[in-house]
């Protein structure tokens, strides 16, 4: 969708906040189509809609946009069992965690909110790379959507009941993976980070987080406690499950996964693009 089909309100926040002019959409996305067109080991989605998500995550500069698309592709090439998008059919265990849900609505802001509880994951179920990629599947539903590419993405990680069998999900290595996912590759602004319920030891956990983060995101992580209370300051609590004070009835994933399921196909097809894995090695 392009700036001039959409309504006023959002034009409005996509020129104020992302540059986004018809004038510079036309000439930004003729120079990211060039871009791609002479990277020959790259094969994408042949559909303007798929480069105006990296071109509005990177305000509408078709150089920064088209690294981002690139990061994207290699880091699917490369790390496949965190970063390829599984098919929602795959995912049935994973959801049946009740681990992972995108809200229904979105927030004051039109922001797009994804909840992720660690207590309800279950390594006897789900591998942290399960776990991992379908935060991913997450993301790549979303990014399709106009007004998520404006407005962005906000977290809420709730860390009640983490203990050691989840200390894998924050070692350095899978830290630098998860930074890595928002700060340079997936092209989605991420808005905030709310941390609800973390154990004391949580800081130890922050520091190995820290020396990754860029100034930008270390702003947007909210540490609230147990102070439920703290995240409605940030928001509404007429969107929020009722675990987290809100008024959205009880946490439950089904409807977002029928969701999912439903799109089963573009899912797949999404799979068809990116770097040939012998093509990419010499570019590495």
């Amino acid at each position: 969708m392009g700036t001039l089909k959409m309504d006023g309100e959002w034009r409005l926040r996509a020129e104020s906040e992302l540059n986004e002019t018809p004038e510079r959409h036309e000439a930004e996305m003729r120079s990211m189509c060039d871009l791609v067109l002479n990277d020959r080991n790259l094969v994408v989605p042949n559909a303007s809609e798929f480069l105006l998500r990296f071109l509005r995550a990177r305000k509408f500069n078709s150089s920064k946009a088209f690294q981002m698309l690139q990061r994207y592709y290699l880091m699917k090439l490369k790390c496949p069992e965190l970063f390829s998008c599984p098919l929602p059919s795959e995912c049935n265990k994973t959801f049946d965690l009740q681990a992972q849900c995108m809200l229904h609505n979105r927030d004051q802001w039109g922001r797009r909110v994804y909840v992720i509880r660690v207590d309800s994951f279950d390594s006897s179920k789900a591998t942290i790379e399960d776990i991992f990629r379908t935060n991913i599947l997450a993301l790549e539903q979303i990014v399709r959507e106009p007004e998520t590419q404006i407005a962005g993405l906000v977290v809420v990680l709730d860390l009640a009941g983490l203990s050691l069998q989840h200390a894998k999900f924050f070692t350095p290595y899978y830290a630098k993976k998860m930074v890595e996912l928002v700060q340079e590759t997936f092209p989605l602004r991420f808005k905030g980070f709310h941390v609800v319920n973390e154990p004391f030891y949580f800081d130890a956990v922050m520091a190995v987080l820290k020396p990754f983060l860029k100034e930008k995101i270390k702003k947007r992580i909210f540490l609230h406690g147990n102070d439920i209370e703290a995240l409605h300051g940030f928001l509404s609590t007429d969107i929020l499950p009722s675990e987290y004070g809100g008024e959205a009835g009880p946490f439950d994933n089904r409807g977002w996964y029928m969701k999912l399921l439903a799109d089963e196909e573009y899912f797949k097809e999404l799979e068809r693009y990116g770097y040939k894995a012998d093509e990419a090695e010499g570019d590495s």
